[in-house]
């Protein structure tokens, strides 16, 4: 048997029905990936008592699934196993040149463990698209995770357990805050990309509002909002006496909703005027008292170490754990220096100018992955990030790289004396 490298386009394909195995794994990337992506595996483990560790639980399930997505005859789309690349660049940056130590997790060890985690979960996440029905999984897999941020920040809001790490803003299982408006936003993206169910966006848009709603993030909310209303703009006109019945309902809600956080916010569950002005520059829709003054210190600290170390940077780690500048390319500059920032620049700009010719398909997966990039150091840490990359590159590039086991061809051996002598008689 040899292996035979082809090239197929996808586009001109058909999509396969559900079958047992793409039942398979669907289900096993919601089983994996849900858990691991909302935290809700260590939280559980660290609190909770839950008995499988996090590590054996993700080379356990990650070994299955990777056998599912083989048995699902994967058809690779190589611009989307570029960012594999790039982690690797970063681990091995962190665990052998070691330019800077992360002790916030104890040992630089544990934090290279952590990245080779994140970079398994990544990889299982892009190689899930490759898959026959790659991308009806990435709907129920973005469905599953909206779901479980917003589940998680309703029960801590109602008081039933505590998991933030800044009082008065729920964050579910992953204790930020900002992580959930992130994922909430990033799965929108995908869902307005890959789903053609205009109604069931509309039912998750519902729902990740309420999750991001509840961790009072601006840069969330303002970028929930630049996503969702040129969407429903799009499809107004054929949607449009739905739409309006829906407005009707929301508009009131959103108004008793606001109310009771501020209720709560002054005197309840939390007091804090952290919340409280957040709260009032959201319902007054005052974009002054948006903006962070903390942030702008943190942003130009972080430009003055840049300046420091243009080309190569001060080592991975340092941008999202010593410096902060809530600012993705800041904090890749500080970690890797102009190469680093000169490859993400120009995968992300290369999505978009093939957006841009093609009448901006996939450009919804493109918008948080741009929009978050002033607003957060963490967004290349998360899987979720790189798979509505992912997403974006398989609708932009048609074309599909396919392993095939082929059987060499049989060369027939010449017939001995006695059989054609036999024949001739």
């Amino acid at each position: 048997m040899i292996a035979e490298l082809a090239v197929s386009g996808f586009g001109a394909a058909t999509i396969p029905r559900w079958t047992f195995r793409s039942r398979a794994l669907t289900l096993f990337a919601i089983a994996m990936l849900v858990p691991i992506t909302t935290c809700w595996l260590t939280w559980h483990y660290e609190k909770a008592g839950f008995p499988v560790k996090p590590r054996d639980f993700t080379l356990g399930m990650g070994t299955l699934l990777l056998l599912v997505i083989a048995c699902n005859r994967p058809r690779f789309c190589w611009p989307a196993l570029l960012p594999l690349l790039f982690l690797m660049t970063r681990i091995f940056d962190a665990a052998v040149l070691e330019r800077y130590s992360v002790v916030s997790f104890g040992t630089q060890a544990i934090y290279v463990m952590i990245m080779l985690a994140n970079f398994l979960v990544t990889g299982l996440f892009i190689l899930i698209l490759c898959a026959e029905r790659g991308m009806e999984t990435a709907r129920w897999l973005a469905t599953a995770i909206i779901i479980g941020c917003a589940a998680a920040n309703f029960y801590e809001w109602l008081g039933a357990a505590s998991f933030t790490l800044i009082p008065g803003r729920m964050s579910g299982f992953l204790e930020d805050p900002n992580t959930s408006p992130i994922l909430s936003c990033l799965l929108l993206g995908v869902l307005f990309t890959v789903n053609p169910n205009f109604w069931w966006n509309m039912a998750a848009s519902g729902v990740a509002a309420l999750a991001i709603a509840l961790t009072l993030s601006r840069s969330g909310m303002a970028v929930f909002a630049v996503m969702v209303l040129p969407y429903i703009a799009l499809h107004f006109r054929e949607r449009a006496r739905g739409l309006l019945l829906i407005a009707a309902l929301a508009i009131p809600l959103a108004g008793v909703g606001l109310t009771m956080l501020a209720q709560t916010s002054r005197s309840g569950i939390v007091a804090n005027a952290d919340v409280d002005s957040r709260l009032q520059a959201i319902y007054d829709l005052d974009f002054e008292k948006i903006k962070s003054p903390e942030r702008a210190k943190d942003l130009q600290d972080g430009w003055e170490a840049v300046r420091r170390a243009i080309l190569f940077g001060h080592g991975t780690g340092t941008g999202a754990n010593k410096w902060r500048p809530h600012n993705q390319i800041v904090a890749l500059w500080l970690d890797t220096g102009i190469l680093g920032v000169l490859f993400f620049f120009g995968l992300i700009f290369t999505l978009v100018f093939f957006s841009m010719r093609q009448r901006f398909r996939g450009f919804f997966c493109l918008l948080p992955v741009l929009l978050f990039i002033p607003c957060s150091q963490v967004l290349i840490e998360i899987p979720v990030y790189w798979f509505t990359i992912a997403v974006a590159c398989h609708v932009l590039f048609p074309q599909r790289i396919v392993f095939r086991l082929i059987a060499p061809a049989r060369s027939q051996a010449p017939a001995s004396s006695e059989s054609v002598s036999f024949a001739a008689n």
